[in-house]
């Protein structure tokens, strides 16, 4: 009865330490973003870092303000859908491009978003970008 116990200890602090080291280990990979009717979706750091998405499947920063979202999910078709984009709170502008564009390569599954400050340059923001 004494040795079921301490062997049932011990299974338990393998699984329990098993589970840190994957947590640990693991790669950081953004959470996913609760947006129920959008396509795709998401929430960028001012340095491209991808914090939250859906359907996304990277970020790449272009040069300053330039930022490259490539969707992941096939079948949106960017040239046809409504593509919005907010900055996060910061003043400036914001543009996002559902067509290909030269600053990400043409590429059709990409969204190129551009943010500058209110004179109109090319400053890094954090955004919000939407596939309705």
């Amino acid at each position: 009865m004494e040795m079921m116990m301490v062997c049932s200890r011990v299974v338990a602090l393998v699984v329990a330490g098993a589970a840190s080291v994957s947590v640990l280990s693991g790669v950081a990979v953004a959470a996913d973003l609760n947006a129920p009717y959008a396509r795709a979706a998401a929430k960028v750091a001012a340095d491209g870092t991808l914090l939250e998405g859906k359907n996304v499947a990277s970020v790449t920063r272009a040069g300053a303000g330039t930022y490259c979202v490539k969707v992941s999910d096939a079948a949106i078709d960017l040239a046809s859908a409504a593509v919005v984009a907010t900055l996060n709170n910061n003043r400036g502008e914001i543009t996002a491009i559902g067509a290909p564009h030269g600053y990400c390569g043409n590429a059709t599954d990409t969204i190129t978003v551009v943010t500058s400050n209110s004179a109109g340059t090319g400053t890094d923001r954090p955004f919000t970008v939407a596939v309705l």
